[in-house]
């Protein structure tokens, strides 16, 4: 550590005109210091230490911290645009007012620390994995609400997703706490992913409406009549394949949606307790989507 301030301004100073003559900084050792106001653009720092430090309203626009050890490095109102940042220890590092537009967080958006619980789960060492785990829960929590002042939407999601991500990774195996996650993640992306929503509706419409043929469905056919649409009835026969299967499509896509007009009715209890499960969840998923919908369209 630098105490002298007229040492510490020369040191600064050097790093600077390195920075200029656009020398390879990496793997230096820059702890409990303050670097204030310094600018270093574009400056080459993998693999270092910045532990502790202050770099409060710097510019380091495109500057590569790659592999660095961040620990409670003071950014506030610095300037990280453009900069990479994957495989970094964030835990404690302070991003207020930072500008963090087009920054690499790496893979997926995981940071070190969830990338070193992995490796601990890998090797059977779960306790150093819960503890990695729950700093990562601090850092994306972290990094989500900096995202928000920010109103960068799309990271903000992909932030939450990976605090949701590790705090269902502290959970055991067996539990149905850990099981509904999985399911809510792999359903609707914690509400974040458009694409996973989507799929999760088109899945269940397609699933219920099978499961309607297997009874059948009374039909008040204005052209035809009442009769009823199935898999294994005279009705297919009659009326062909697709027919049956786009009246089925169709009662199945209103049971979703909740419209209910009321023209086709399950029979059975089979197609009775479809019809209930249809219901409820096409309702929270339709209620997700429009709040996933929301949050892409608007500014967080």
């Amino acid at each position: 550590m630098i105490e002298n301030t007229e040492k510490l301004n020369d040191f600064r100073n050097q790093l600077e005109k390195s920075n200029l003559e656009k020398k390879d900084l990496s793997n230096s050792e820059l702890t409990d210091l303050n670097l204030d106001n310094i600018n270093l653009i574009h400056a080459k720092l993998n693999d270092s230490n910045l532990s502790r430090s202050s770099f409060k309203n710097a510019s380091l626009y495109g500057i590569d911290l790659s592999g660095s050890n961040l620990f409670k490095a003071n950014f506030d109102g610095a300037n990280l645009s453009n900069s990479n940042l994957n495989n970094c220890n964030l835990l404690g590092v302070n991003f207020t007012n930072s500008k963090l537009k087009n920054v690499n967080w790496g893979t997926d958006f995981k940071v070190k620390n969830e990338l070193d619980a992995d490796k601990a789960i890998a090797s059977g060492d779960y306790e150093l994995a819960i503890k990695k785990y729950k700093e990562s829960e601090d850092i994306y929590r972290t990094l989500k609400i900096s995202m928000q002042s920010q109103t960068l939407g799309y990271e903000t999601g992909e932030f939450f997703i990976r605090e949701m991500t590790v705090r269902r990774k502290q959970f055991k195996k067996t539990s149905l706490k850990r099981l509904g996650s999985k399911i809510i993640e792999i359903t609707t992306g914690y509400g974040e992913r458009l694409n996973n929503i989507f799929g999760t509706m088109i899945i269940v419409i397609l699933v219920c409406m099978f499961l309607y043929g297997i009874e059948g469905v009374k039909y008040s056919d204005p052209i035809n009549g009442e009769r009823i649409i199935g898999f294994f009835n005279q009705d297919i026969e009659k009326f062909g394949l697709l027919n049956t299967i786009g009246n089925l499509f169709y009662f199945s896509v209103v049971v979703y949606s909740t419209v209910g007009f009321g023209e086709i009715i399950p029979i059975g209890p089979i197609g009775k307790s479809v019809m209930i499960f249809e219901g409820i969840i096409g309702g929270l998923i339709l209620a997700i989507l429009i709040i996933a919908l929301y949050k892409k369209s608007m500014d967080r």
